[in-house]
C-alpha cells in the first residue's frame, strides 16, 4: 500500500518520529537509519543497548552533531539536552527494529534511487560523476546512499502496514469539520491594483497623485514595472485589465500587509518590498467566509482520515517506547532516566515528553544560550509542564463529549478544545465597548514625509519659500538660492532633531503649496548646539559659554499626516478577532476548570539544584525570540494556544513536516526529585 504525497505530508504534521531532531540524525551517513545490533561495528564501546541492540560512543557522538545539542552542555539544560539526544536515538532505534521485518527487493532500491537522480538532473550512465558529487555533498557514497534509501522504504512500507485497514466513519468525518471549521474558510481576499517603481520619490509622487484622483490603471499601465499591460490589476489574466479576487500570497509580504490592513479600500503608503517600492490601490476587501460541510466534504474527509491513521502510528510508536528494554552500560557516559514529572489522572507525563516540549520549540531553540538557560528552565520548563497537563486533561475530557475525535492525543486535545469553543460569539455592543476601551491601539501616529532645505542666509530663505508658493519647482528654486536640500523620509514624532520635530508636530506655522498637498514651513533658524562642538572645546567648561552656537538656515518641505484614530470600519474585523479570540480562550478555560475538579493532577517537577531563591532573584530580561513562545505567558497563567491555521491542510511538505507534532515530547527531571514515580503511560 503505497501513500500518496498529500496523505504522507499530513501524517507527518500530525506525528513525529523525532523528525525536528532525527532528520539531521537518521539523514547523516551512519547516524542511524541503517544500524542496529551492528551499530558497535564501528569499534567504540557501547553506549546505549535498546532491545538487545547496540548504539555505541562513536554514533552518539555523531549524532551529538547536531548544532542544537551543542548550544549548552552545562547544568540543567545540558542535561535537558543529554536526555533528549539519547530519547531520540532510542525512538530511531525502535522504528529501525520494527521496520527490519519488512523486505525490501533490489529493484525497489534502484527505483528509488533513478527517481532521487531523475529530481536531481543526473539521471543517465552519463551523469554519473555528478550524481557521485551530490551524494558526496551530503556525506554519502553509492553505497551508504543504496543503504539509506532501503532503510527509508522498510520504513514507508512499515507505516503503510500500521495504517492498512483504517476507516473514518461519517460521524468522525462530520466532528473532525465541526472542530476544524477554521480550516475550511475561504482566504480573505481583496480587489487591488499595484503600481511598482524601482524608485521611492517617483513612487510618492504617484501616491500623491492617486490621492489626488489620478485614474490607477493609467498610471499602472504608462509607469509599472509590473503588470503594465493589465492596468496593474492584480488576478487579472493576460488580456484583462479588471482585477479579480487575490489573497496574500500575490504581493510580497510586506506589501500584503499593507494592502489588507485597508478594510474598508484605499491607497497605501509606499511599501518597499522585495527591492522595489509598492503602491497598492485597494478596491474591496472580500473578508474570509466559513464554507459549508458539504462544499468541502471530500477534503475533510481525507484530512480526518490521515489524523486517524497518525493516531493509529502514535500508538503504536508508543507502545514500542512503552515495552522497550533500555540500558545504558555501566561504563557509559550517558544518564538516562524517565521518571514522571507531573500525573493526570491515571496518564503520566515524563521526562521525555516535557524536554522534547520544551526544546523542539523553534523560538526556545533560537534563543538558548548558557545566557537564557536559567530563563528557560525556571520559567517556560514550568510552564511548558502546565501545558502539557492541560493537553492531558482535554484529551482525557474529550471522551465525556460522546463526540468521535480522531488523532494522536495532541491533537486531538487541541480539537476538543477547539469543539468546546466552537459556537464563541460577540455582538456589536461588545465590538463598540472594546473599541472605544481601546482607542490608542488603533490611532496611527503623526508623521511627515520631510526635505530639509539650508540656506546660507535669511533673506535666501524667505526668497527661496515665495518661489516655492509661486509654484517654482523645488530643484530650480534650490539652485536659484544656494540651497542644499535632503530627503528625510517618513518621519514620526520623536525621530528627527526637537527644534524640527516640534516644527512638524506641534506647530501650524507651514503654508500650502499650490499642488495642495504638499506645504512649506516658516524660515526656521535652529542652533547647532554644544553636541556639534568638536570634543576639545567640549572640555572648555563655562569658557564654552562665550563662543559663538553655529546656526543653521532652514526650510521644511513636507506632507504632513496628522495623527488620526482608524474608525471602528476600518478596524471592526480586527477588533471582532481579538474579542471571539478571548471568548473561545474563556470557553476552552472554563471547561478545562471543570475537568480539574474532577480529575487529579500531581506535579513533580522540582526546583533544579542551584536554582536561585525566586524570593530574592532579579528576574533577568526576556529576550525577544522568547516572547510569547507557544502560548506560555508569563505574565499569568500559561495558555494552551491552538491554531487550526498550523494544521493539516497547511502542514509544511516533505522533510520539514512533522514538526513539533509529536506527542512522546521530551524534556529532563528538573532537579532529580526522589520523589517522582517511575514513569508509566
Amino acid at each position: 500500500m503505497k501513500l500518496s504525497r498529500r496523505t504522507n505530508t499530513i501524517i507527518l504534521w500530525f506525528i513525529s518520529i523525532g523528525l525536528v531532531l532525527g532528520m539531521i540524525i537518521t539523514f547523516t551517513p551512519s547516524l542511524g537509519g541503517f544500524g542496529g545490533a551492528g551499530r558497535a561495528q564501528d569499534g567504540s564501546a557501547p553506549a546505549i543497548r535498546v532491545n538487545g541492540a547496540t548504539i555505541s560512543e562513536l554514533s552518539v557522538a555523531r549524532a551529538r552533531s547536531n548544532p542544537l545539542f551543542n548550544l549548552v552542555n552545562e547544568g540543567e539544560v545540558g542535561r535537558d539536552l543529554e536526555h533528549l539526544l539519547i530519547d531520540e536515538l532510542v525512538r530511531q532505534e525502535l522504528v529501525r527494529q520494527e521496520a527490519a521485518r519488512q523486505n525490501v527487493s533490489g529493484g525497489e532500491v534502484r527505483s528509488a534511487v533513478d527517481e532521487f537522480r531523475q529530481a536531481r538532473g543526473v539521471a543517465g550512465a552519463r551523469n554519473d560523476s555528478q550524481y557521485l558529487q551530490v551524494l558526496a555533498s551530503s556525506g554519502f557514497n553509492d553505497e551508504t546512499f543504496r543503504a539509506y534509501l532501503r532503510e527509508q522504504i522498510r520504513q514507508e512500507k512499515w507505516q503503510a502496514s500500521l495504517i492498512q485497514g483504517v476507516t473514518v466513519s461519517d460521524e468522525e468525518v462530520l466532528a473532525y469539520y465541526e472542530a476544524n471549521r477554521g480550516l475550511y474558510a475561504t482566504e480573505e481576499r481583496i480587489l487591488a491594483r499595484q503600481i511598482v517603481l524601482a524608485d521611492r520619490e517617483e513612487a510618492e509622487a504617484v501616491r500623491l497623485e492617486l490621492l489626488a484622483g489620478a485614474d490607477a490603471g493609467e498610471i499602472a499601465r504608462e509607469r509599472s514595472l509590473e503588470r503594465a499591460d493589465r492596468d496593474g490589476a492584480l488576478g487579472a489574466g493576460a488580456g484583462e485589465t479588471e482585477p479579480r479576487p487575490v489573497g496574500r500570497p500575490a504581493l510580497p509580504t510586506a506589501a500584503a500587509s499593507a494592502a489588507f490592513s485597508l478594510r474598508e479600500g484605499g491607497i497605501t503608503e509606499v511599501v518597499q518590498a522585495a527591492g522595489d517600492f509598492h503602491v497598492i490601490v485597494v478596491e474591496e476587501y472580500l473578508e474570509p467566509t466559513p464554507r459549508p460541510f458539504e462544499e468541502v466534504a471530500e477534503r475533510v474527509r481525507e484530512d480526518a482520515l490521515a489524523a486517524k491513521q497518525a493516531g493509529a502510528l502514535d500508538e503504536e510508536i508508543a507502545r514500542l517506547k512503552r515495552e522497550a528494554v533500555i540500558e545504558i552500560p555501566a561504563a557509559s557516559p550517558l544518564e538516562y532516566e524517565n521518571v514522571a514529572v507531573a500525573r493526570v489522572g491515571d496518564v503520566h507525563i515524563t521526562r521525555s515528553d516535557l524536554v522534547r516540549a520544551t526544546y523542539t520549540n523553534p523560538q526556545i531553540q533560537q534563543a538558548l544560550s548558557p545566557d537564557t538557560a536559567f530563563i528557560i528552565t525556571a520559567f517556560f520548563k514550568p510552564a511548558i509542564l502546565d501545558q502539557l497537563i492541560d493537553q492531558e486533561l482535554a484529551y482525557q475530557g474529550a471522551g465525556e463529549l460522546g463526540v468521535p475525535f480522531v488523532g494522536p492525543r495532541r491533537f486531538v486535545a487541541e480539537t476538543v478544545l477547539n469543539y468546546v469553543a466552537r459556537d464563541a460569539a460577540v455582538d456589536d455592543e461588545v465590538i463598540t465597548s472594546r473599541y472605544e476601551q481601546n482607542l490608542a491601539q488603533y490611532t496611527v501616529p503623526a508623521s511627515a514625509d520631510v526635505v530639509r532645505v539650508v540656506l546660507p542666509d535669511v533673506e535666501s530663505a524667505e526668497a527661496f519659500r515665495r518661489d516655492l508658493l509661486d509654484g517654482v519647482d523645488i530643484d530650480e528654486a534650490a539652485e536659484a538660492h544656494d540651497a542644499e536640500y535632503v530627503s528625510l523620509g517618513r518621519v514620526r514624532r520623536g525621530e528627527v532633531e526637537p527644534a524640527v520635530d516640534a516644527a512638524l508636530f506641534t506647530t501650524d506655522a507651514f503654508t500650502t503649496l499650490p499642488d495642495g498637498v504638499l506645504e512649506v514651513s516658516d524660515v526656521l533658524v535652529l542652533a547647532e548646539g554644544p553636541s556639534a562642538l568638536p570634543e576639545a572645546l567640549e572640555d572648555a567648561g563655562d569658557e564654552t559659554e562665550e563662543l559663538e552656537v553655529a546656526e543653521s538656515i532652514v526650510v521644511l518641505v513636507a506632507e504632513r499626516t496628522p495623527e488620526r484614530v482608524r474608525p471602528l470600519s476600518e478596524v471592526r474585523a480586527q477588533v471582532e478577532a481579538q474579542v471571539l479570540a478571548e471568548e473561545r480562550a474563556a470557553l476552552r478555560e472554563a471547561w478545562l476548570a471543570d475537568l480539574r475538579e474532577r480529575i487529579e493532577v500531581e506535579e513533580f517537577l522540582a526546583v533544579a539544584p542551584g536554582t536561585p531563591d525566586p524570593a530574592t532573584f532579579s528576574i533577568p530580561a526576556i529576550p525577544e525570540e522568547l516572547e510569547g513562545v507557544d502560548g506560555v505567558d508569563l505574565d499569568g497563567a500559561p495558555t494552551l494556544e491552538v491554531t487550526p491555521d498550523e494544521t493539516p491542510d497547511e502542514a509544511p511538505a516533505g522533510d520539514d513536516a512533522g514538526e513539533d507534532a509529536d506527542e512522546d515530547t521530551g524534556e529532563e527531571d528538573a532537579g532529580g526529585s526522589e520523589a517522582a514515580p517511575a514513569a508509566t503511560d
